[in-house]
């Protein structure tokens, strides 16, 4: 398959061959010289080590299985130097192999191993004391009176210990001599570096399917070898009966020796299993597990808030370039063009919804123009007005003051509907608004019913168009910033105060009378911005909010800036 690279064959072809030389060569160095050791291990546990489970198991199984041509008794040993490499390379994975002294702790794991090493050699050499490089310490524990299994096991911890202490050692070394960069391209053969780089929730979604995968084969593999185990049960013991003539036979010796003769089988077809269900494990993990997580993992974290962060997760989507030569790269073919399309919708989508957003925009300005323009005002005084709202909003946010309300969101809302805040003046009559003297009582009161009209006219709106954020507080403006902070009399229509005024309310009350200060009327002249600054200086705590006046005086060069640049 494409995801199995050929390199990577090679690799794990000569790494096979190297463990199973240094098995062979340090074994037989031991018993050339008579030590009193296996040492037939140490390529086992290194490769482990080095490149995963898989590899270490195949130098294990192929060690014994070669060593079995001439001693047929090792051969049965396969699925013991199965389990070494299958602990070694675990440890490997879990960093055992970065000190000596955590290598040095796997030792008392290898000696549970040789509990059932020991009983395997009880079973193959009859229940008598199995001939082996243990064997005159099994005869002296024997001849103590113990009986033979106990002596067996006893005996074999008396060459276990070094020679699995020494294995540990010499394999760590080994470990220790390749480079670094080379340790951590081999490891990932196996997936052993992979999974070091992942954070502990990738390890969980990436070890479920692994874990499902693991337990399956395992099942499929031991029922193998459980129709296995009994065909050859089955097989031998007609054989055998056919070989004596009728009754000349015991029947119970003849179960024992068939027991015997498929337990053997069981013993050398279970390590090829482990060797299979190994192999089948890298290779879900290169062609399955692996590529169905990345997929899953930049899924997971596509950014579709902006247009920067949406193309990044496009791009990395692209980049991880599955190769599997199967449904997983159809369905990732898929994907990638999934994604860039729903990006592309996703741009498209936002270029419409900013055209529309800027048609409202200009429609209320316009609107808010026309409104201004009935009482002789030019359009300047809703776009200053705008500005100043923007302006205090941010001061007031730099300052810590409202921060749970002045979002960004917020900001910009009230910069959109800051102009409609006059808007219920287009139901009042042209003599009283353009009156140039001194309005009566019953005029007064007109004028300021167009607080309660620009409400109507909003709610009208927001019920024929859709309610939006900037229609919502548009209607508070509208309704609301002519309360005053005290909530007396002279505040209208609601006689609210502090606080209970929404805040987008108070921020226009400062912004509408100042510019109204600065501004020429039918009825007055423009003040100075100095004099303006004054009278709202004084009404702070009364008529405004004292936070909003103490920002906008931090503020009054930005102020002055507008004043100069929207001048009528």
């Amino acid at each position: 398959m494409k995801s199995i690279k050929k390199q990577n064959v090679i690799y794990v072809i000569f790494m096979i061959i190297l463990g199973v030389a240094i098995n062979r060569v340090i074994s037989g160095i031991s018993g050339h010289f008579g030590w009193p050791l296996y040492l037939d291990s140490i390529g086992t546990m290194f490769i482990a080590a080095l490149g995963g489970t898989f590899p270490g198991m195949m130098v294990g199984f192929i060690t014994n299985m070669i060593g079995g041509i001439s001693d047929t008794s090792t051969f049965y040993y396969g699925t013991i130097n199965v389990l070494i490499a299958l602990i070694a390379g675990m440890a490997s994975e879990r960093g055992y192999f970065d000190k000596i002294k955590k290598v040095v702790s796997l030792l008392p794991f290898y000696l549970l191993l040789s509990i059932l090493c020991s009983c395997l050699t009880y079973i193959l050499f009859k229940f008598r004391v199995g001939e082996n490089v243990s064997t005159p310490a099994v005869y002296f524990f024997n001849s103590k009176g113990l009986p033979v299994l106990p002596s067996q096991i006893l005996g074999d911890f008396v060459v276990e210990v070094p020679d699995k202490l020494i294995s540990l050692v010499v394999s760590f070394l080994l470990y220790k001599a390749i480079p670094i960069d080379w340790r951590k391209k081999l490891g990932k053969l196996s997936g052993k570096e992979v999974k070091k780089e992942l954070s502990e929730e990738d390890k969980e979604m990436r070890n479920s399917l692994r874990i499902q995968i693991g337990i399956w084969l395992m099942i499929a593999g031991m029922l193998i070898v459980l129709v296995a185990f009994f065909i050859s049960y089955k097989t031998y013991m007609e054989a055998k009966v056919a070989g004596f003539a009728e009754g000349a036979y015991d029947p119970v010796q003849l179960r024992t020796e068939t027991l015997l003769y498929s337990g053997k089988m069981l013993s050398a077809v279970l390590g090829l299993l482990l060797c299979v269900v190994s192999f089948a494990m890298v290779l879900a993990d290169h062609v399955v597990v692996t590529p169905l997580h990345k997929m899953a993992r930049e899924m997971e974290k596509f950014a579709y808030d902006s247009e920067s962060g949406r193309d990044k997760s496009v791009a990395k989507i692209q980049a991880l370039d599955i190769h599997t030569g199967n449904e997983i790269e159809e369905l990732y073919v898929a994907m990638s063009k999934t994604v860039e399309d729903i990006d592309s919708y996703i741009d498209k989508t936002n270029e419409q919804a900013a055209t529309i957003s800027k048609l409202h925009v200009n429609i209320i300005t316009s609107l808010a123009d026309i409104v201004e323009s009935r009482d002789n005002t030019t359009g300047y005084h809703v776009k200053r007005t705008a500005k100043y709202c923007d302006i205090l909003a941010k001061e007031l946010r730099r300052s810590g003051i409202y921060t749970d309300e002045l979002t960004d969101e917020f900001i910009e809302t009230l910069t959109i509907a800051a102009p409609l805040h006059d808007i219920g003046k287009i139901g009042i009559p042209d003599a009283i608004l353009n009156k140039k003297g001194k309005l009566t009582e019953e005029e007064f009161d007109t004028i300021k019913s167009h607080t309660v009209m620009g409400r109507k006219m909003l709610e009208s709106t927001k019920n024929n168009l859709g309610a939006t954020s900037y229609l919502a507080m548009a209607e508070d403006i509208a309704y609301y910033h002519h309360e005053w902070w005290d909530g007396c009399k002279r505040g209208y229509p609601e006689r609210l105060s502090g606080t209970d005024i929404p805040l987008s309310a108070r921020i226009m009350a400062v912004a509408d009378v100042f510019d109204a200060l600065v501004s020429r009327r039918p009825y007055k002249d423009p003040m100075t911005m100095e004099e303006a600054m004054d009278i709202i200086v004084e009404e702070s705590g009364t008529h405004f909010d004292p936070v909003i006046v103490e920002a906008m005086l931090r503020v009054k060069d930005k102020i002055h800036e507008v004043v100069v640049k929207y001048s009528d």
